[in-house]
């Protein structure tokens, strides 16, 4: 019996020792479990950080691929389009001298061939800037980009605007339109005094910041004035003329006091009318510098066109014709003060002075 508990003791104390060693051994293999899934956790997130950069890498160098790729497809059309330009522009610089010996002839005068050389070379700059837009225009042409923030004027000068200028019709596409035969027929009634009075109202409405309308309102408003007031009116007291004069077949008896040129109107509204014209067509020239080359075509900017000639001045030529219409005015004003200064007691009333009156109106417009 004391031999049996000795051993059971003994084998007990040996199991006691074992158990330790074995539970340890498990702690271990747990703790290297979770190492190793640490780690591998660990490998899979430096592993997709990696890739995710190396995404972005190829990404990047795609984007950046293509902006080249863009970048020299811009160089390249900015280029091809300055080389058709600059011999675009060597052609055009050989046609002044194919004008001028085209029109030159062995016969003609000299002093005429030297007028005619210096018309060319006086003239083409202008045609040289247009004909170089256009080219720039076809090859160069930005896209259009509508502004729809912008607010437009009234319904009622936007009516007016567009039958008496509009922006995308031709002139047989203005014949077309009744209201733009209207209008156009408005001043050309002979009675003086209509005309200024509708020219006055179309200043009003048009936009007095556009060049182009500012320029058509004084080409328009002198060429009308040119019919109505010069050509028809100038017909009108022929006929009257011939009415009170030649019609009576009498020497000492005339009638041109009561029925003649100009008797029948109004002094004071004729002359005011007049000056309403003048005022008008000054008043337009003068808001030129203020205006604006509206609606023009707008350039990517690979190619540069500058303005050559009297391009560079808003109105152009147009002053030109405006001095001679003010020496027109000079001479007519100076005709009737010199027949105002024969009437007695400087009668203005006076049917020489409705005569002279009527006839310098003529004279202005039609000259």
């Amino acid at each position: 019996m004391h031999f049996a508990s000795g051993a059971i003791s003994h084998v007990t104390s040996k199991v006691s020792r074992v158990a330790p060693a074995t539970e340890s051994l498990a702690t271990g293999r747990d703790a290297a479990m979770e190492m190793g899934v640490a780690a591998a956790s660990a490998a899979k997130g430096l592993a997709t950080e990696a890739a995710s950069k190396a995404c972005n890498v190829a990404v990047d160098s795609s984007h950046r691929a293509q902006d080249m790729l863009q970048r020299l497809k811009s160089m390249l059309e900015v280029w091809v389009k300055q080389k058709i330009h600059s011999q675009i522009v060597s052609l055009v610089d050989r046609i002044p001298a194919v004008a001028k010996n085209s029109l030159e002839d062995e016969q003609m005068p000299r002093a005429v061939s030297r007028a005619k050389d210096r018309f060319v070379d006086a003239a083409w700059p202008d045609f040289r800037s247009e004909i170089l837009l256009e080219a720039a225009i076809l090859l160069d042409r930005a896209d259009e980009s509508p502004d729809v923030e912008r607010r437009g004027v009234d319904c009622f000068r936007a009516f007016f605007r567009y039958h008496l200028l509009p922006f995308d019709k031709s002139f047989w596409g203005k014949v077309r339109d009744p209201w733009w035969w209207l209008f156009s027929l408005i001043p050309l009634v002979p009675v003086y005094g209509v005309c200024p009075a509708w020219f006055f109202f179309v200043f009003l409405v048009l936009d007095k910041s556009d060049e182009f309308q500012l320029v058509s309102f004084i080409l328009g408003f002198k060429g009308t004035a040119f019919i109505s007031q010069g050509l028809i009116r100038a017909l009108i007291g022929f006929t009257t003329f011939l009415g009170c004069v030649t019609s009576r077949a009498s020497v000492s008896r005339h009638d041109c006091d009561s029925s003649g040129p100009g008797t029948n109107s109004n002094l004071w509204p004729m002359t005011i009318g007049f000056l309403l014209q003048l005022m008008l067509v000054w008043g337009a020239f003068f808001l030129l510098p203020c205006s604006k080359k509206k609606g023009q075509t707008a350039l990517k900017g690979s190619i540069n066109v500058e303005e050559e000639g009297h391009a560079r001045v808003r109105g152009g030529y147009i002053i030109y014709f405006l001095w001679y219409d003010l020496l027109m005015f000079c001479i007519c004003a100076g005709i009737v003060g010199w027949c105002i200064s024969t009437r007695p007691r400087f009668d203005l009333d006076d049917w020489p002075t409705h005569h002279t009156v009527f006839a310098a109106q003529v004279l202005a417009a039609a000259g």
